[in-house]
């Protein structure tokens, strides 16, 4: 399965997919803006603004502060705008507690694939209620998004969600590439599971942390492809620091039966957001 293309930023919709498809996707909250925010030098001490006023690393104060520093160019710490997150989200353990939405769509989204490897596509939609005959694939994937991730009431849905469809999209570059039919989704294996695990996972954490630091991008991104780049570089920073804990993991292994499911994905989502808490 090739590298996904997909993500082009806020308001932007695949091409791949027809009309219809992402009318499910919720646009991220608007922040409040503060369009008066001092910038800082990049060499400057870590926790002082321009006038020497100490800012508490890991306060959100200091976490707006460093994505604007990112995004308009007087600094590429992106270890510092992740950790500075985590940590003002409560740290790693409270972050995990709060991912309610994303973890139980991580163990949906698990069983499902893994329901595909021991049944089939076909046997799995059977399974879930889903009538597949004479639908198209897209009308399926947004029934499987529906089962999967059923709630939009709150933000934390919201971000659950977002990060669904575009795993989703994934999918959909697999059934193209395999037959463009749904049956396609039958050349599942262990490796694609771990990816389209892993994408999930990563996809969750960057899209919670977009969804909080939006306004940043509305207000200093005023090049949209240079927005839209800061973003993508953005995402890969997270994907490639939590991806040697998810490797190890191994999400394709995990028995989503286990009563202790829940306590095993809340585990690996901790871990992840620990690594990021210390960069």
């Amino acid at each position: 399965m090739g590298t996904s293309s997909i993500y082009n930023g806020p308001g932007n919709r695949n091409p791949l997919l027809p009309e219809g498809f992402e009318d499910d996707y919720v646009d991220s909250e608007e922040l409040e803006q503060d369009k008066n925010e001092p910038k800082e030098e990049e060499n400057k001490p870590k926790g002082r603004d321009d006038n020497n006023d100490a800012i508490l690393s890991g306060s959100w104060q200091e976490t707006k502060k460093s994505m604007s520093q990112f995004i308009n160019g007087t600094s590429n710490n992106k270890g510092r705008i992740v950790g500075n997150y985590v940590r003002a989200s409560g740290g790693s353990r409270v972050a995990s507690s709060r991912a309610v939405s994303g973890r139980n769509t991580t163990v949906n989204l698990g069983s499902f694939l893994s329901n595909i490897l021991r049944d089939g596509i076909y046997r799995t939609l059977q399974s879930l209620q889903i009538d597949y005959v004479g639908k198209s694939v897209e009308d399926l994937l947004s029934e499987i998004v529906n089962f999967i991730s059923p709630n939009s009431n709150t933000k934390e849905d919201i971000v659950a969600r977002n990060a669904l469809i575009e795993v989703e999209c994934k999918m959909y570059e697999l059934i193209i590439e395999n037959g463009k039919d749904i049956e396609s989704l039958n050349t599942l294996n262990e490796e694609m599971f771990d990816e389209i695990m892993n994408s999930y996972v990563t996809s969750y954490i960057f899209e919670g942390m977009l969804n909080d630091l939006q306004s940043r991008f509305e207000m200093y991104g005023d090049d949209t492809k240079v927005a839209q780049q800061k973003e993508r570089e953005f995402k890969e920073f997270i994907e490639i620091s939590v991806e040697l804990k998810l490797r190890d993991v191994r999400l394709s292994k995990v028995d989503y039966q286990d009563k202790s499911i829940h306590s095993i994905v809340k585990e690996i989502y901790r871990e992840c957001y620990y690594i990021l808490e210390v960069l």
